[in-house]
C-alpha cells in the first residue's frame, strides 16, 4: 500500500523537483513539504532499497530550499513551518517571520494578518519546536492552547481574538489529533519524535 501510494505521488513530480497539485507545473510548499516527508517515512519502510524514492526525495528538497517560484504564494503559516518540520530547512527558517504568525499569549495564525488563531497550526508549531531542540517556545505555546480546550477534552478550530470569540464553531479531530502529537514530542515520546526527526536535512 505504501509503495503503491509513493509512486503515485511521483507521478506528480516535476523535473524540477516540486510535485503538482493540480494540472500544470506550480505546486502547494506544505503540500511538498509533506511529501518530502513521507517519502523518508516510505524509505525506511521499505523491505528493499528504493533509490528512486531517495532520489525524488533529494530533488524536492533542493527545490523547496531554492525554488521558490515554483510554488504558489500564500499567506498561510503552514508554508512557513512546515519545510521545519519535514526537515527540510533548518529551525532558524523560523527567526524570520515568528512575530508575522506567532500572537504571544494567543498562539499562531491560520492566514497572516487576519485576527485568528488557530488550534491546529498552533500544536504544529509545537511540534516542530519540540523537534528541533525548543522545547522552552514550544511549551509557551502549548500553553495558549487551553483557550482552545472545552470541558470534555475536544478543541474548537480557532480563535477570533478581535471580536473575542470561537470561531468557526466546530471541534475538528485534526485539531485534536496534532494535539496529541505536540503533547507527545514535549513530552519527549522517543517515537513521537523519531517520526520527525527522520528526514534529517540534507540526507
Amino acid at each position: 500500500a505504501v509503495a503503491r501510494a509513493m509512486d503515485f505521488v511521483l507521478t506528480r513530480q516535476e523535473p524540477t523537483g516540486q510535485c503538482r497539485w493540480r494540472d500544470g507545473p506550480t505546486a502547494l510548499l506544505a503540500g511538498c513539504a509533506s511529501i518530502h516527508l513521507s517519502l523518508r517515512a516510505a524509505e525506511l519502510l521499505a523491505d528493499e532499497p528504493r533509490p528512486d524514492w531517495a532520489a525524488a526525495r533529494v530533488r524536492l528538497g533542493d527545490a523547496i530550499r531554492a525554488r521558490h517560484d515554483l510554488f504558489e504564494p500564500k499567506p498561510h503559516s503552514m508554508d512557513w513551518y512546515y519545510p521545519v518540520l519535514a526537515g527540510v530547512v533548518p529551525a532558524t527558517h523560523l527567526d524570520a517571520r515568528w512575530g508575522e504568525f506567532v500572537v504571544p499569549g494567543l498562539g499562531v495564525h491560520c492566514v497572516s494578518g487576519e485576527p485568528w488563531v488557530t488550534g491546529g497550526e498552533t500544536a504544529e508549531l509545537v511540534l516542530t519546536l519540540a523537534t528541533h531542540g525548543r522545547e522552552a517556545r514550544a511549551a509557551e505555546l502549548f500553553g495558549c492552547l487551553d483557550r482552545l480546550r472545552t470541558p470534555d477534552g475536544a478543541y474548537w478550530t480557532g480563535w477570533q481574538y478581535a471580536n473575542r470569540v470561537h470561531w468557526p464553531a466546530e471541534r475538528t479531530t485534526w485539531t485534536a489529533g496534532a494535539v496529541l502529537l505536540a503533547n507527545a514530542a514535549l513530552g519527549g515520546h522517543r517515537p513521537t519524535l523519531a517520526v520527525f526527526r527522520s528526514a534529517t536535512i540534507g540526507r
